[in-house]
């Protein structure tokens, strides 16, 4: 073992790596002219639709969501709307003041205009 310690004792104690004078004050300059000369390309001109595309793409997914809900819950809106039109017409009918001969007569041309009349009067009177 004494013979290792002798030989690192020998060993100089200074740096054998040297840097070549002003090296780092050139190297970006060097790095440089070592690359090659890059293209100047002219930035792409962008037209007005590729700016709106994604726009008109987002508003059409928003619309066929709205009408794809729309017609799932159709029958629950019809019957809403059938249900105030109710209401509205009980309400009119409620400040209307006519008398029961001119009702009956409202009636009356009511079935004859439908054909309702000459209806009850075959299932009536025929059977």
């Amino acid at each position: 073992m004494e013979t290792k310690i002798n030989k690192l004792s020998e060993i100089e104690k200074r740096n054998p790596f040297t840097v070549p004078e002003d090296y780092f004050s050139r190297f970006n300059e060097h790095i440089m002219a070592r690359l090659p000369e890059k293209e100047i390309v002219e930035p792409k001109k962008v037209s007005m639709w590729d700016k709106a595309k994604p726009w008109v793409y987002m508003a059409a997914m928003f619309m066929g969501i709205f009408f794809t809900i729309q017609l799932l819950t159709r029958n629950t809106t019809n019957q809403v709307a059938t249900i105030s039109s109710t209401q509205f017409t009980d309400d009119y009918w409620s400040t209307v003041q006519i008398t029961e001969e001119e009702f009956y007569q409202y009636l009356e041309e009511q079935l004859v205009n439908d054909g309702y009349y000459d209806y009850m009067y075959n299932q009536v009177y025929m059977n």
